[in-house]
């Protein structure tokens, strides 16, 4: 087994790098303690992609016929090459 470090992708929903950012901030810290970690951040703000129209097309003829070009094939590619993958998302109040 190679020892390289471990590939996590970190997707934050939220807008800004504050208590969520630095939430996952905190979960790097704990986990290169342990090994070698390959970290990258995506802020969803900073990502093109559109909401879907409804169109069904993706149903009727597989989702490479979607209208939609947007940056989520690059998002999903970046998903697929890392080892974890850390949703982190804010939860507002009022």
């Amino acid at each position: 087994m190679e020892d390289r470090p471990i590939k996590v992708l970190v997707i934050i929903g939220s807008a800004r790098k504050a208590n969520t950012y630095r939430a996952a901030e905190r979960i790097r810290e704990i986990l290169q303690e342990e090994a070698a970690v390959d970290w990258e951040y995506v802020m969803l703000g900073d990502v093109g992609l559109e909401q879907c129209r409804g169109c069904y097309t993706c149903f009727d003829r597989g989702e490479e016929y979607c209208p939609i070009k947007d940056d989520s094939a690059l998002l999903e590619e970046k998903m697929h090459a890392a080892d974890g993958v850390i949703f982190a998302t804010p939860v507002y109040g009022f």
